[in-house]
């Protein structure tokens, strides 16, 4: 791993922990210090975070956390059920014993990763689930919607990924059963809640 991308990935991980909030503005200079690197490296992670749409570039006076609307929110988390929905349907007729074994293996989660913000474990099972339609541009571009929708969703509306957190590690073990069954409705239908519930704890949120 080089110096940029060690810089971008601590700087990532700490927007994604809420550490820098919305609007906040990180500078190099205070970067430069906190990482104890030259400007360049933290330059060039700036830059890619700007291009990955984490940061905006304000001259002269450096780069701001880009704040996410309920709008950008709740329509990534429809384009996720589309998308997804759309992958299963593709690849039900193919998936195999073996596939069903590692997915059921990848619903479980330990009673720590059900209140850990990192959402890599349930990225990696919607990932898995996708993959299986062998669609690879489509594969890509979920791997970037999981990881734009992670952030916003952590940072911004914390409370309710801890509560859709817990119960998607049972809607992941529905939709392996529903697929071991041979039952497709079902587990689209399982697989559209675990997305939507999020977006359900969210809504409610703002409803007061």
């Amino acid at each position: 791993m080089t110096i940029k991308e060690r810089v971008y990935k601590e700087i990532y991980s700490d927007i994604f922990a809420g550490k820098y909030g919305p609007n906040e503005i990180l500078t190099e200079n205070k970067l430069v210090e906190k990482y104890a690197v030259s400007k360049s490296p933290v330059r060039e992670a700036l830059l890619e975070l700007c291009k990955d749409q984490v940061l905006q570039s304000l001259p002269r006076l450096g780069y701001q956390v880009k704040p996410v609307s309920l709008k950008e929110v709740l329509d990534i988390l429809e384009y996720r059920i589309d998308m997804e929905i759309s992958g299963l349907r593709r690849a039900f007729p193919y998936i195999t014993e073996q596939d069903i074994q590692i997915l059921d293996e990848m619903s479980d989660k330990t009673p720590e990763e059900l209140i850990d913000p990192d959402w890599s474990r349930n990225e990696s099972f919607h990932l898995k689930l996708y993959e299986l339609n062998s669609n690879h541009y489509g594969y890509q571009e979920l791997q970037k919607t999981l990881k734009q929708s992670s952030r916003f969703i952590t940072q911004y509306f914390h409370t309710a990924w801890q509560k859709a957190n817990e119960m998607n590690n049972q809607c992941h073990k529905e939709i392996v059963n529903c697929i071991r069954d041979g039952n497709l409705e079902g587990a689209c239908r399982k697989l559209s809640h675990d997305i939507a519930s999020i977006k359900e704890e969210i809504q409610k949120m703002h409803r007061f």
